[in-house]
C-alpha cells in the first residue's frame, strides 16, 4: 500500500504493539513514527505515520485530556499549524477515558485539526446526523458544539461507521475513499486529502516596476517613429504586431527590474503596534535574564498593551480597505486570500480514461477540452449573404466608421492604472504614460481591422481561471470558466 499510494501520513488503529516491541520493528524508511501502546492488556494502541519531509513534533495536552491510546502532532504547513490526532476508543471503554477523549477533543478543536481514527460509534448516522445510543449521542452533540465536520459517510466495518475523520474547516479534507481492508483487518481503509497551505519554494523572480519607469525617455523614442510608413501596406494582425514589439522595446530600455518573493509585509500592523510588539519582547528577554516577579508584571502589561494595540491596529485596516473596496478592490480580495486556512487550487483532476491527472499542463488540456465541450460548434462553410439595403432619412444612413486617434486616446484616458494587464503583458499605467504617442497607430490597427473584418490574433487570447462551483474538485463539470 506504501509503496502504491506514497502517502504522506498513515494512521493505524489497533496496533496490538507493546513496549517491548522496538521502534526499529515498527518504523519504516522515509518516515517518522509517533505511537502510544495500550499498556498492561492486549490489543488497542495507535500508530502515527509522517514523512520526514514535513516538518512535524508530537504535542502534550491538558492532563484532563490525555487519553490512553491517542497521539497528537503538530504538522507546520507554510506559516500556519495544523494538528493531527489519531485515536483508538475501545467498545468496552471506561466512562473516564470515554471523558479524556471528549475534553481532547474540546481542546484540539479550537485550533486548525484533523481528527481521524476508530472511535466505535455505530449507531450514528452521520448524514442525517442522528444516533440511538446515549453514549453516540453525546458524542455527536460534541462534534456539533466544536463545529466539527465528519467526512467518512459510508460504512467502514460491516454497515457501520466506526472509523471517522473530523476537521476544524471542512475544506480541509477532500476526495475520501473507502478502500478494501489492509491484510487480515476487517476494517475499510480510509483514504483521504488534506488540503492546507504549505510552503512555496520561494525563487527570487524578477518583474517590471513600471511606477518607477522613465517614461520621459520613452515618449522621445516613440515620438521619432514615422508610423505612416511603418505600417504602411500592413494588414491590421502585422500592424499590431510591430507596435507590439515597439512597446516591448521600450518597457526593456526604460522600465527597470524589482525582486519578487520577499515577504511582505504585515500591512494591518500600524507603527505605534509594531513599537508595542518590539517592547513587549524587550521585556520577555529581561524577565528571561532576571527571573524576578517585578519584570514578569511588566511583560504582561507590555504583552496586554500589544494586544490591544494589534487588535485596534488590525480593525482599523480592515475598515480601511472594506471603505475603499470600489476604488481599490485588488487590496480587499489580496487580504482576504492571506486569510483563507486552505489554498483554492484546481485538481487534481479526473481523466476521461478515470485516471488521476495532477500534471499542470495536462489539467489545463483537460478543463480547456471540457469547456469548448459545452459551447455548440456551427457550420460556417455556408454563411447567409446579407442584403444591403437602407431605407430612411439619407443622413441618418451609418457611413464608414473611421476610428480617430483623439478617439483612441479618450478610451485610454478613462482607464484605471491599478488595474492589472491582460495576456499581452501591457499595465493601464503604461497605456496612460505614453497615450499620445501610441493613439496614431492604434487607430491605424482599429481601423485596418474593422476593413479586414478580422482582429488580431492576440487580441482573441485570455487567461482563463477555472472557478470551483460545487460536488468533487476532481471533476472537470465541476468548474466553470
Amino acid at each position: 500500500m506504501v509503496e502504491d499510494i506514497d502517502p504522506h501520513i498513515i494512521g493505524i488503529t489497533e496496533s496490538w504493539a507493546t513496549p517491548d516491541i522496538s521502534d526499529a520493528e515498527l518504523g519504516m524508511t522515509g518516515y517518522v513514527m509517533f505511537r502510544k501502546d495500550r499498556l498492561g492488556r492486549r490489543g488497542g494502541g495507535v500508530i502515527l505515520y509522517i514523512k520526514e519531509s514535513i516538518q512535524a513534533y508530537e504535542i502534550k495536552l491538558e492532563k484532563e485530556a490525555e487519553c490512553e491510546e491517542a497521539v497528537w502532532c503538530n504538522i507546520v504547513t507554510g506559516n500556519s499549524t495544523l494538528t493531527v490526532g489519531l485515536v483508538y476508543r475501545s467498545p468496552n471503554i471506561s466512562m473516564e477515558e470515554n471523558e479524556k477523549i471528549h475534553n481532547a477533543i474540546k481542546e484540539v478543536s479550537k485550533r486548525d485539526c484533523i481528527i481521524m481514527g476508530d472511535f466505535n460509534h455505530g449507531h450514528i448516522q452521520w448524514t442525517s446526523l442522528q444516533s440511538t445510543g446515549r453514549e453516540d449521542q453525546e458524542f455527536l452533540n460534541l462534534v456539533q458544539d466544536s463545529f466539527l465536520s465528519q467526512h467518512v459517510l459510508e460504512a467502514t466495518r460491516g454497515e457501520n461507521v466506526l472509523d471517522i475523520v473530523l476537521s476544524s474547516q471542512k475544506e480541509f479534507v477532500d476526495n475520501v475513499k473507502i478502500c478494501e481492508p489492509l491484510g487480515c483487518s476487517d476494517h475499510n481503509q480510509i483514504h483521504f486529502i488534506i488540503k492546507v497551505k504549505g510552503e512555496r519554494n520561494r525563487k527570487i523572480r524578477y518583474r517590471k516596476n513600471f511606477h518607477k519607469g522613465r517614461y520621459k525617455d520613452m515618449r522621445e523614442y516613440l515620438a521619432k517613429i514615422d508610423w505612416n510608413n511603418t505600417l504602411k501596406n500592413k494588414t491590421a494582425t502585422e500592424c499590431w504586431n510591430i507596435l507590439k514589439s515597439e512597446i516591448d522595446c521600450v518597457v526593456d530600455k526604460f522600465v527597470p527590474l524589482k525582486k519578487q518573493g520577499k515577504r511582505s509585509k504585515k500591512k494591518h500592523l500600524s507603527k505605534e503596534a509594531i513599537r508595542k510588539i518590539k517592547y513587549k519582547q524587550m521585556m520577555w528577554k529581561t524577565y528571561r535574564h532576571t527571573g524576578s516577579e517585578e519584570d514578569y508584571s511588566i511583560y504582561k502589561e507590555a504583552l496586554n498593551q500589544a494586544t490591544a494595540e494589534i487588535r485596534n491596529s488590525k480593525r482599523s485596516y480592515e475598515q480601511k480597505i472594506a471603505f475603499n473596496i470600489k476604488h481599490d478592490s485588488k487590496s480587499f480580495y489580496a487580504y482576504v486570500r492571506s486569510k483563507q486556512k486552505v489554498q483554492d487550487k484546481v485538481g487534481p483532476l479526473e481523466g476521461s480514461d478515470g485516471n488521476i491527472i495532477t500534471e499542470g499542463f495536462l489539467m489545463a488540456e483537460n478543463l480547456n477540452e471540457y469547456f469548448s465541450s459545452v459551447f455548440t460548434r456551427e457550420d460556417i462553410s455556408i454563411l447567409p449573404v446579407l442584403e444591403t439595403k437602407f431605407e430612411g432619412r439619407e443622413f441618418d444612413y451609418l457611413g464608414q466608421l473611421i476610428v480617430t486617434p483623439t478617439m483612441v486616446a479618450m478610451k485610454i484616458r478613462d482607464m484605471k492604472d491599478n488595474k492589472s494587464p491582460g495576456v499581452d503583458g501591457i499595465p493601464p499605467k503604461l497605456l496612460l504614460e505614453i497615450v499620445e504617442q501610441i493613439s496614431i497607430p492604434l487607430a491605424t490597427v482599429f481601423n485596418l481591422s474593422l476593413e479586414e473584418g478580422i482582429v488580431p490574433l492576440e487580441w482573441k487570447e485570455a487567461n482563463i481561471i477555472p472557478l470551483f462551483k460545487k460536488g468533487s474538485r476532481n471533476k472537470s463539470e465541476n468548474y466553470r470558466p
